[in-house]
């Protein structure tokens, strides 16, 4: 957030709308960085303050799915302790695996079978099969076994819930694209449309205001 605001000051720098002819290129640079400032530049304050809005809006909601990622990871992580006392700072792909087995010695049997099949029965590289069994086996002290199925179920619940957020944060991403996309081309074509038409607006001044970390914004007309 605090990059956002920061963007919208430097913005802000340079922003001046007058009554002469924009630059389409400025419109469209602006509108990448922030949607709506491009449309703003251009004089249409109430397109550009409806794409700032839903920029706003999206970015709120990112941070807001990503914080509740954070917290599903923490709560199956902590889960998974508590009930079956796994470490707390294993990879993604330990937690994975205790998802899809019910238990360590499950996982083990797999891959010794896998193993076994692979490197001694089709290729007979006993070397290999060691090599193998000592990268992917999962060691005591790592090993874990859920009881019943209703724990493992609560477990499995938690991770989905956190897959869930990391898929909300990527629709979120992809529409503050979309939004950037949009606005910028909206920008472009509301620069050619205030420079054909020649009509002068006002003039609206953004400016940083340091003391109350903010912004001030002034509009003037002349009649």
């Amino acid at each position: 957030m605090k990059k956002i605001i920061l963007i919208l000051l430097l913005i802000s720098l340079s922003l001046t709308l007058a009554g002469k002819e924009v630059s389409v290129k400025k419109a469209m640079l602006y509108s990448a960085l922030v949607p709506g400032m491009g449309e703003m530049y251009s004089q249409n304050y109430t397109t550009g303050a409806m794409f700032l809005a839903a920029e706003t809006a999206i970015i709120f909601s990112y941070f807001r799915l990503q914080s509740e990622r954070d917290w599903a990871i923490n709560s199956y992580k902590q889960y998974a302790y508590s009930v079956v006392d796994v470490p707390k700072d294993m990879d993604d792909d330990y937690y994975q695996l205790i998802q899809n087995y019910m238990s360590s010695e499950e996982y083990n049997d797999d891959i010794i079978r896998d193993a076994r099949n692979y490197f001694l029965i089709y290729n007979t590289d006993p070397e290999g099969y060691e090599a193998y069994l000592e990268a992917n086996l999962i060691p005591e002290e790592n090993s874990w076994h859920w009881d019943n199925y209703n724990e493992w179920s609560e477990y499995i619940n938690l991770r989905l819930k956190k897959q869930d957020y990391e898929i909300y944060s990527n629709f979120a991403f992809a529409a503050a694209i979309l939004n950037r996309i949009v606005s910028v081309i909206d920008s472009a074509m509301e620069a050619k449309k205030l420079n054909r038409s020649g009509q002068y607006l006002g003039k609206l001044s953004i400016q940083p205001d340091w003391n109350k970390i903010g912004m001030k914004i002034n509009y003037e007309y002349r009649f």
